[in-house]
C-alpha cells in the first residue's frame, strides 16, 4: 500500500539549488534564518574544507576557492554556471505552467519553445528590451536575454527538459 500523504510530502518538497553560487547563498540564507544545512551541503562544506587543509597539510599550493570548485582551468566560470541554471530552471517552469504545453513530451515542448523563442527575438525584444512583458511565454524570454544568455535552440531545450536539475553540485578539484 502506497502512503499518499508521504507521497504528496516527497513531491512537495523544494529542490536543492543548482551550482555552486546557489548552494552558497542557500547556505548563506539558512545561516541567517537559523535553519539547519541540508545534508548534501554539509557534505560540500566537509568536502571544500578538507581539500584545503589537505592541502595546506602537503605543504602544496591552498584556495579555497580551488577546494570549493569556484575555480577552474578554463570552461565557464562559476558566475555564469550559475545563470546558466537559473535559465534552465526558468525554461523548465515555463514548461509547467504553460497549459498548452503541460503533458507533451519533451521533444515536442522543445521544438514549441524554440518557434515561439525565435519568434519574439526576432519580433518582440528589439522593442520591449526596456521593460518585461506581463505574459508568458514572453517574460521568460525577456528574463533570459535580459541576462545576457541566448535563448536554447531545440537540442538543448530538449535536454535541459529531459533532465530536471541535479540536486546540489559536485565539487571538482
Amino acid at each position: 500500500m502506497v502512503d499518499r500523504t508521504a507521497l504528496s510530502i516527497v513531491a512537495n518538497q523544494p529542490t536543492e539549488p543548482q551550482g555552486p553560487v546557489a548552494q552558497f547563498r542557500d547556505m548563506h540564507r539558512r545561516w541567517i534564518e537559523g535553519r539547519p544545512l541540508t545534508p548534501s551541503q554539509v557534505a560540500i562544506l566537509i568536502e571544500g574544507f578538507g581539500g584545503y587543509l589537505d592541502a595546506v597539510d602537503a605543504g602544496e599550493r591552498a584556495s579555497l576557492d580551488w577546494s570549493f570548485g569556484l575555480k577552474a582551468w578554463g570552461g565557464l566560470s562559476v558566475a555564469k554556471q550559475d545563470r546558466l541554471a537559473r535559465r534552465d530552471t526558468m525554461i523548465r517552469n515555463l514548461w509547467r505552467v504553460m497549459p498548452d504545453w503541460q503533458g507533451q513530451q519533451p521533444v515536442t515542448v522543445a521544438r514549441l519553445m524554440a518557434i515561439d523563442a525565435s519568434r519574439y527575438e526576432r519580433q518582440r525584444w528589439p522593442r520591449e528590451r526596456a521593460a518585461p512583458p506581463p505574459a508568458q511565454p514572453a517574460a521568460t524570454w525577456w528574463a533570459i536575454l535580459d541576462d545576457g544568455l541566448p535563448i536554447p535552440g531545440m537540442k538543448r531545450l530538449q535536454q535541459i527538459l529531459e533532465h530536471p536539475a541535479n540536486e546540489g553540485f559536485l565539487l571538482q578539484n
